[in-house]
Parts: structure tokens; sequence; C-alpha cells
């Protein structure tokens, strides 16, 4: 497959990743608002880290488009909104981009790096969301404070991401994944 299809497949696969992240973001803070709970949950993030593996730290767009319900259903003005549920979810990339151009498979496919993947990448939201928290208000704890409040959200991310894994197919480092199936396409054609 040429890079020009690859690159309008990553495109479609990111938008629409994207809007999943958007409804189940919509859900849970439309929910958390209508119930008055204290619990709140989304796969935001969870569909985020997925985007991530399957295509690099530009999937981190995904985490930030799904943040954008948040800001319909907050007490926050519209900056702070924008600040908090938007631009702080960028921090979820951190890893992927400091994992570079390396096979991501390895981390799709060893539950350990997985586990360290999903949590490296929980300890950076937080951290973006912390600076924000601060930002806005001057308080210090606010990492802290989200990590603790998330970490069993974060666990049902990993959860949902060792399931999700073992589809073939499904987190997986899509460029590699085009290049075997040409492979094994053109191995076809040859016998």
């Amino acid at each position: 497959m040429d890079k020009g299809r690859i690159y309008q497949y990553q495109w479609f696969d990111l938008a629409l990743l994207s809007v999943l992240a958007a409804i189940s973001e919509l859900m849970g803070s439309g929910l958390l608002s209508v119930w008055s709970s204290d619990f709140y949950f989304s796969f935001t993030i969870a569909v985020s880290l997925i985007a991530m593996i399957r295509w690099g730290a530009v999937g981190a767009v995904v985490g930030m488009i799904g943040g954008i319900p948040g800001i319909m259903f907050s007490d926050m003005n519209v900056f702070g909104g924008i600040m908090f549920y938007v631009l702080a979810n960028a921090f979820l990339g951190i890893p992927m981009l400091l994992y570079g151009k390396r096979n991501r498979d390895d981390i799709a496919e060893s539950p350990v790096f997985l586990m360290l993947y999903v949590l490296v990448s929980h300890i950076c939201l937080s951290a973006g969301k912390g600076i924000v928290i601060f930002f806005l208000t001057g308080e210090v704890t606010g990492a802290v404070d989200y990590f603790g409040a998330t970490f069993l959200i974060t666990v049902i991310d990993l959860i949902v991401c060792l399931v999700l894994r073992m589809r073939k197919g499904l987190i997986c480092d899509m460029r590699n994944y085009f290049i075997q199936g040409e492979g094994e396409q053109n191995e076809k054609y040859r016998d």
C-alpha cells in the first residue's frame, strides 16, 4: 500500500476514533451532571491510548478532541475549559514522542510494556492537568489530586487495553500492519 493511501486511512481512522472519544466524553460528562454523581468515567483516554499505539504521537489528537464535550458541562470559563479539557490532554502524547519511531507493536504485544505505557501516559496526563490547574488557580497539588482521583479510571483503561490487545489488528502499529499485509499479499501472488 502506498504512503498516500496509508495517510488517508490514518486520518479516517483518527477521525472515527475522535468521534468515538467525543461521544464517550459526552456521555460521561452528561451522565455526571444529570446524576450529580461524584464518580466520572469515560473511555476517551483509552481510545486515545489505542490511537497512539496505532499511529504514534499524532493519536493524542483523539484525546484532545475527545475532551471538547467536557467544556460544555464544565463550570469553568471557555478559556479554562479549553486549557483543562483539550490542551492538557495533549500531554498524553509525551510517552509516544519519547518512544519515537520504534515499532509500537512491542508495546501492544507485551502486557508489561502496555501496563507501563498506560501508567506513564496517565502520569503525563496528570502532570498536564496539574500545570493547567496551577495556571488557572495557583493550586500546587493539582497533579497529585488528579492522579489520585482518576487512578481507578486508569486501571479500567489498562484492563480495556489488555483485553483489546488480544484482537489481532486492533491495537497495533498500523504502518507495520499495512507493510506486513502487503508482504503477505505479495507472497500469495508468487505462489
